[in-house]
């Protein structure tokens, strides 16, 4: 077998007579050093950009919602919402016909008030109602209530990467910035190429979980990337589960006068 050895001029350069590498080797692993170093994001960095790419100015979506029961049934329910930067939304379901022209409102600071036609008048969410589900569903009203820009309200460290789904991933850990906030701390699977979550665990104080989300379905909207299909599991409520799929979404979008107030709400502008 030939051994190919290297040029002994070419050898001299990289490495001295001892062994040692010399002045040009060192100053090539200086200089890739930092581009190395930043091949990863910083959390913080990481966090910035889902955001970016995660929230908008304005919104308007039709979406179905499936709560699935453990006996094999399930029911489905299709709304359409409204929505202006990260604090204020309007969302009217539209079928079946006994939940059309249920109602639900959030404005600036967590205000919420959900109305129901059967009742005929709008009523504030607060306190324990916020862990109560958005019409029997695994998505509660304080669900509802999070801001979706995550660096204001959480700190991130990066845990490591996973594929996920064929997608590389880095897995991020969130610590809740304040103790208002309806998880306490997160795990998220963020897709290192597209920015969007791919998955979601929300812990209680204590380290327990409460609740998995699967996010899929995404597809390139007006030069982002956003998950149509969100999969949610409540491990507190066993035997249901729920799916919403977003069935039409624009950004940037003109919202009608008079849309986030409590007179919309109640059934004429």
């Amino acid at each position: 077998m030939k051994t190919v050895r290297p040029d002994p001029g070419t050898a001299s350069l990289l490495f001295g007579a001892t062994g040692a590498p010399t002045w040009p080797l060192v100053l090539i692993i200086l200089v890739l050093a930092p581009a190395i170093a930043s091949a990863q994001p910083s959390p913080e960095e990481i966090l910035r950009r889902v955001d970016s790419n995660m929230t908008f100015s304005t919104a308007r979506m039709t979406a179905k919602m499936t709560v699935n029961y453990s006996e094999g049934v399930s029911r489905e329910m299709e709304f359409i919402s409204w929505s202006e930067g990260t604090d204020r939304s309007f969302l009217e379901f539209t079928s079946p016909a006994r939940d059309a022209g249920s109602r639900f409102l959030r404005l600036e600071g967590d205000r919420m008030w959900i109305f129901m036609p059967r009742v005929g008048k709008s009523i504030r969410i607060q306190g324990h109602m916020l862990r109560q589900g958005l019409m029997g569903s695994d998505f509660s009203y304080g669900d509802a209530s999070e801001n979706p820009s995550m660096e204001d309200d959480y700190t991130a460290v990066v845990e490591g990467e996973e594929t996920l789904d064929g997608r590389p991933t880095w897995i991020l850990y969130l610590t809740a910035k304040r103790p208002d906030l309806a998880y306490q701390s997160l795990r998220l699977w963020i897709d290192t190429e597209r920015l969007v979550p791919l998955k979601e665990e929300r812990f209680a104080r204590s380290g327990k979980l409460l609740k998995t989300s699967l996010l899929g379905d995404v597809r390139q909207i007006g030069g982002r990337w956003y998950p149509l299909r969100i999969e949610l599991d409540n491990a507190l409520q066993a035997d249901t589960s729920t799916v919403l799929q977003i069935l039409d979404f624009e950004m940037d979008v003109v919202i009608p006068d008079g849309m986030f107030t409590l007179r919309n709400l109640e059934g004429g502008r």
